[in-house]
């Protein structure tokens, strides 16, 4: 059975610097948290890390064979983890914070699976300030994968609901709820950008190719 710390938030969406500070070193010891994007709830570990990885796969009852995205808190980090063309780059900087992953070649400072896939990682920046908070804290991209069980809608956050994944015996969870921070109407667009910056929409969402191109 896991155990739920709810935090607190400032008016502006922001957590206290204590409870910020307090989340990203629970990510950075292995850590699961549940934080809010304009999508939905992500279940957010520190995506370097396979062992905590493994606990959002095994939390999800997710294929091990189908990897999740990151979140990133700035175009500075991703380009850590992640090799950005011009046109990511251009990509990220018009469209994010905002409902968007792009799908580019990784760097070798995230692991060769779970949160990749055929050499090329999924780069997401969502659209929350605590979330974002977290992740500047952190100094790494944390997953960016749906609150729910795999192929399942995205869940209401409530603790009932939370109860009902498959969370590790005697994990805690730090979760921040911001129900009213959820404004796109679906999962984030998902686009791959090729060598030669030609775009290829892997999964469509609330920004369409004719924007992005």
């Amino acid at each position: 059975m896991a155990t739920f710390d709810f935090l607190a938030r400032t008016p502006s969406g922001l957590l206290r610097f204590g409870d910020a500070a307090r989340t990203a070193e629970h990510l950075r010891g292995g850590g699961l948290a549940v934080l809010p994007t304009e999508t939905g709830y992500l279940l957010g570990a520190i995506a370097t890390d396979l062992d905590a990885v493994r606990k959002v796969f095994a939390t999800k009852e997710r294929d091990p064979g189908n990897p999740v995205h990151v979140a990133c808190s700035s175009i500075a980090l991703a380009a850590r983890f992640a090799e950005l063309d011009d046109t990511a780059r251009d990509l990220i900087g018009r469209f994010t914070p905002g409902p968007l992953t792009v799908v580019v070649p990784q760097r070798d400072t995230l692991p060769g699976e779970l949160v990749t896939k055929d050499g090329t990682v999924g780069i997401r920046v969502p659209d929350h300030p605590a979330t974002l908070q977290v992740v500047e804290l952190l100094g790494s991209p944390i997953t960016a994968t749906s609150l729910n069980r795999s192929g399942a809608e995205s869940m209401p956050l409530d603790r009932g609901q939370l109860e009902t994944l498959v969370w590790p015996d005697g994990e805690r969870v730090l979760v921040l709820e911001h129900d009213a921070a959820i404004t796109a109407p679906s999962a984030s667009t998902l686009v791959r950008v090729g060598p030669d910056g030609e775009l290829t929409i892997l999964r469509k969402g609330p920004i369409d190719l004719a924007e992005l191109e």
